[in-house]
């Protein structure tokens, strides 16, 4: 039926010397597509020769991807979007790019969404990281991975790798080193969850990942394929690891149907996000291949000259609209049908243009394939539609399951018949996938749209039935609730153990999903669930609601679902029927509160908990009454606290709560509470664990003998009893010789210790705030190595679920970094990034902290700081730091009456904390500022009290205080007229600073010498030292000390 051979010839006929001309290039481009005859067998069907990785009518495409990639390897990490419909080529086009990626040194990792909701979107993005560490360990040399697997050390160390490992279990692929033993399991897990990573801890933990194994040099490539079918807590991932200022390099593409989503899909949002985080992004919108194209790549299919196969390619456009995947599925139709054939005589391809045009093809590529797999026969369809209901692919494990089964029996061999069909393809991971999404959808439409959600839910069961209800793999716990939940609207509500089984089946899987991080995927577990409770649920199934409940609240906290969670929370208190039962909820909701900034609700939730336990918060506390509580404490703590009572167990669960919520307590009375209340409550909860034994929560509780300003400050001046209490710390021992810091040092490890030992790192992270923030200064570590401490706490604090003290722990952290001489320019870049992550965490308090400590930085760099206003209103610790870091910034300035005004506010809220770092570096400076503007007697009294502040406290941490201290004698000699005396105590707090690396107060004394010896008209000691105090503030990055110190230069030059 083909047309006439003369026909053909007389149209193949050459028309112009343009057309030979044309068609002699091709014979020497590709000699062997146009010139040589290929052996052709002729029992053998032929084959269309289509050319292998050749993409067709995309070069604009490519060079704009080719493009964005050369972007990214300067150093910014950037995202492409290409949207197009299913076919139009997304994925071809990414794959042109992977190869220049690898090419470079960079890595690629691919993930692609499943419309399916048993395939967890989250997880996938996790998977895919996962697999980056694999892809490192190939392509690394080891010297290389050496590097990298330090520089991870480096950045998590030993409190952040095992949760990094949990993360990602194939780090430990990449040092030996990494690789521990399995987890203890700890006796308290009944208490509450531990190391709860949430999407934000988990985003965090990514984040720093992505830092360390991506660079300019080695960037990551990130492909999502299917974007519809991703969600939030996915795309935020994505998000927070693109919009990272710190050092990520990192290439996203992601790909998507633009004809399946609509304008509230959660895609648009995260373009929006990434925009307002300044990621530049690009958008290419794939369409058909134009006539011209589509000419082009049926000639290499057909090894014609694209003028004789114009006439069929511009049939083939017609009907398939230029869409590549629809082209090839056409082609092979009129192939199999013989509508187009190889002609053994002619040695060319035939066809007849008459049929073709003839053929009534939709503008669906659908069409197609149904009517290829309603040839098939009723097995081969059964097959498909089983696979069609799993997804784009499904495990080998859940065929053999199936095949158990006497319906499924065949499966198998059903499936061998699939892949011959040119629908099914299998990978290297004993996965069977359909060879494109649109064979998929094919296969599903098999199921005619009523019968659907019964074909899911009994396949589903006999999934089920296959493993005989004993199910332990999580991708396949997963599939069978994800088929069951197709029928919970209709079919199982009139089956009672049906219902059942369901609820059950989507709580364990919930649970499961929660174990492997993916909470969005628990949360819709938990909630189908809950949904398939009776609507007397808290009167007939207590037990099962209450614990459906707190795991959806829970998994709703995990998922950023906070105003959801307290809902859920808020319910379980007002129906649970017993006070215990009630606890759960009251703790969550109170970490709730917290980790927002809500301390005053916090406090009301843990004040109603305490109540209910039988406890009464008192309104105040008087001095008196908190020294007879910390007597009693310290007495208690002589006497019980050895290697015993750390073995021992609080076993009465009502005594772990009420140390768990007194606890909690004082958390959120430290911002508005005075300061006596927080004593009570910690000593309260300290005295519990001595009495009882040890909880959750008394390995920091260890601290409350530590931490000063929690048992000081109560005494106000009344030195008799200070003088006490430290002889208290200082004899714990039975060997009186023991130093202060030996003391401090082995209780505060103690505690960490028996943290790490029960595996407790979301309690770590409060260890090492309290001792390290509180205590460790003042005697045992240097300020910089206190402030990497609160660092690391911060991290941990993020990572493992802990945010309240994570928070807590930047706050200090930054301090610390301040006051330690960090370099100024690189303190501001890091707290632009806390404050571009606390946009995240929406803590108010946390960011008003945080700002003002910008704005000191911004102050000591060049005076461009602009504090921002505060009421009269304002009490407690936002108050006391808005007050101190504004006289700290007036003292750098030179503005003595500003410094004065702060100085003398700030005094009034911190001058009885004695072991608070705020009022020792205000003793400080208030010393310098009382002898530049000495005036009186009143002025002699106070530098007296300055000096003996800061020698006291150089006799306990000579690395933190002992150059201040003699600044200080320095500045008092030089006022006394004493010149050598000061010149060597000038020299001495120089050259201390210099050893202990306080690089700002190095720059400091030098140029108080600078001005000694200028009021002794010493110009060239004078120059010297000036000379020296404007290289150090040129170090720590001080713009305004450094000209103010050459205005002082360029005055003694000139005079």
């Amino acid at each position: 039926q083909q047309q006439d051979d003369s026909s053909c010839h007389f149209r193949d006929a050459y028309k112009s010397l343009e057309e030979v001309a044309n068609d002699l290039h091709l014979l020497l481009f590709d000699p062997n597509r146009f010139l040589f005859d290929r052996d052709v067998n002729s029992n053998i069907q032929q084959q269309l020769h289509y050319r292998k990785g050749k993409l067709y009518g995309r070069d604009k495409e490519e060079t704009l991807i080719t493009d964005t990639f050369c972007r990214v390897t300067r150093g910014k990490s950037e995202a492409l979007f290409i949207g197009g419909y299913s076919g139009s080529g997304k994925s071809m086009l990414v794959d042109t790019v992977r190869v220049q990626v690898k090419n470079v040194g960079g890595y690629v990792i691919k993930h692609k969404f499943d419309e399916t909701p048993h395939h967890r979107p989250l997880l996938g993005v996790i998977l895919a990281i996962n697999q980056l560490c694999s892809i490192i360990k190939a392509r690394l040399t080891p010297m290389s991975l050496v590097e990298v697997a330090r520089t991870l050390s480096e950045e998590f160390g030993e409190l952040d790798l095992p949760l990094l490992a949990r993360l990602l279990p194939n780090v430990c692929q990449l040092s030996p080193e990494f690789r521990s033993e399995a987890p203890y399991s700890s006796p308290f897990q009944d208490e509450a969850a531990i190391d709860t990573m949430s999407l934000r801890g988990i985003c965090f933990t990514l984040v720093r990942f992505m830092r360390v194994v991506s660079s300019p040099r080695r960037p990551v490539m990130l492909f999502l394929d299917d974007l519809q079918w991703a969600d939030e807590d996915a795309l935020e991932v994505v998000h927070s690891i693109l919009s990272d200022t710190m050092g990520s390099c990192m290439f996203f593409v992601g790909s998507y149907r633009d004809n399946e989503v609509s304008e509230g899909h959660a895609m648009f949002e995260f373009m929006d996000k990434l925009e307002n985080s300044n990621v530049p992004k690009t958008k290419i919108s794939l369409t058909g291949l134009c006539q011209e194209d589509l000419n082009v790549m049926i000639s290499d299919a057909l090894c014609l000259y694209p003028r004789i196969c114009k006439p069929l390619s511009d049939i083939v456009f017609q009907k398939t609209k230029g869409g590549p995947f629809f082209v090839l599925e056409f082609m092979q139709s009129l192939l199999g049908r013989g509508i187009l054939q190889y002609n053994l005589d002619q040695k060319r391809w035939v066809w007849n243009e008459n049929i073709i045009r003839s053929e009534e093809v939709t503008n669906n590529v659908l069409y197609l394939l149904s009517s290829k797999m309603n040839d098939l026969p009723e097995n081969a369809r059964t097959v498909l539609k089983v696979m069609a209901c799993f997804g784009t692919s499904v495990n080998e494990s859940v065929i053999s399951c199936l095949s158990k089964l006497a319906e499924y029996s065949s499966i198998q061999d059903w499936l061998k018949s699939a892949i011959r069909d040119g629908f099914v393809k299998e990978d290297g991971d004993r996965n069977f996938k359909f060879v494109h999404d649109k064979v998929r959808e094919a296969a599903y439409n098999l199921i005619p749209n009523h019968e659907k959600d019964q074909f899911h839910c009994n396949l589903g069961f006999a999934v089920l039935k296959s493993c005989h209800q004993d199910v332990s793999s999580d991708e396949t716990i997963f599939l069978i609730a994800s088929q069951i939940n197709h029928g919970a609207d209709s079919i199982l509500k009139n089956n009672e153990e049906l219902r059942i089984t369901a609820m059950m089946m989507n709580m364990n899987s919930g649970k499961r999903a929660a174990d492997r991080l993916s909470h969005q995927t628990a949360y819709s577990y938990f909630h189908i669930a809950s949904s398939m409770l009776p609507q007397d649920q808290w009167e007939n199934q207590y037990d099962l609601t209450l614990q459906l409940s707190f795991l959806l609240a829970s998994a709703a906290n995990c998922s950023c679902k906070y105003d959801e969670a307290q809902l859920i929370l808020q319910t379980i208190i007002r129906k649970a029927k017993s006070t215990s039962d009630k606890l759960p909820a009251y703790f969550l909701l109170c970490n709730i509160f917290q980790s927002h900034g809500k301390v005053v609700d916090a406090y009301k939730m843990y004040s109603s908990a305490l109540s209910q336990l039988g406890e009464t918060i008192p309104d105040t506390v008087t001095p008196e009454t908190s020294t007879s509580l910390i007597r009693e404490t310290v007495e208690m703590f002589k006497e019980l606290y050895n290697e015993e009572w750390q073995k021992k167990k609080i076993e009465d669960g009502t005594i772990r709560a009420v140390v768990k919520f007194y606890t909690g307590i004082s958390f959120a009375a430290y911002f508005f509470q005075p300061r006596e209340i927080v004593t009570w409550f910690i000593c309260k909860a300290a005295k519990l664990c001595l009495q009882n034994g040890m909880c959750q929560f008394a390995p920091f509780l260890l601290l409350i003998k530590l931490w000063f300003k929690a048992m000081l400050h109560i005494f106000g001046k009344s030195s008799s009893i200070v003088k006490e209490l430290y002889r208290h710390l200082m004899c714990f021992t039975f060997d009186t010789c023991y130093l202060h810091k030996n003391f401090l040092s082995r209780i505060g490890n103690d505690a960490i210790a028996l943290l790490e030992r029960f595996n407790m790192r979301d309690r770590i992270c409060a260890c090492y705030y309290y001792f390290y923030a509180g205590v460790a200064w003042h005697a045992v570590e240097p300020l910089q190595s206190c402030a990497d401490k609160l660092t690391q706490a911060f991290s941990t604090g993020l990572s493992a679920g802990n945010t309240t003290i994570g928070l807590f722990a930047l706050q200090q952290a930054i301090y610390f970094y301040t006051f330690s001489g960090k370099n100024l320019n690189s303190l501001l870049v890091e707290i632009d990034y806390y404050l571009h992550l606390l946009k995240t965490y929406k803590n108010e308090v946390a960011k008003r902290y945080v700002l003002n400590s910008r704005e000191l930085v911004c102050t000591l760099i060049d005076k461009k700081g602009k504090f921002a206003s505060i009421d009269d209103q304002t009490k407690g610790k936002i108050r006391e730091n808005f007050l101190f870091l504004q006289a700290i910034a007036a003292y750098w300035s030179g503005h003595t009456e500003r410094f004065k005004h702060f100085t003398e506010k700030c005094f009034s809220l911190i001058e009885h904390v004695p072991a608070q770092l705020n009022t020792m570096m205000l003793k400080f400076y208030h010393g310098l500022y009382s002898i530049e503007t000495f005036r009186k007697k009143s002025s002699k009294e106070k530098i007296r009290l300055a000096i003996a502040a800061m020698r006291d406290a150089a006799s306990n941490s000579t690395c933190n205080f002992q150059n201040k201290y003699e600044l200080l004698e320095a500045e008092r000699c030089s006022l006394e007229e004493k010149h050598d005396q000061a010149l060597a105590f000038y020299d001495a707090s120089i050259a201390s600073a210099k050893k202990y690396r306080f690089i700002n107060e190095q720059g400091l004394a030098c140029e108080k010498a600078g001005f000694h010896c200028k009021k002794q008209e010493d110009v060239s000691g004078a120059l010297k030292y000036f000379t020296w105090a404007q290289q150090c503030y040129t170090e720590w990055g001080s713009t305004m000390k450094v000209e103010f110190i050459q205005r002082e230069v360029d005055r003694l030059n000139s005079g």
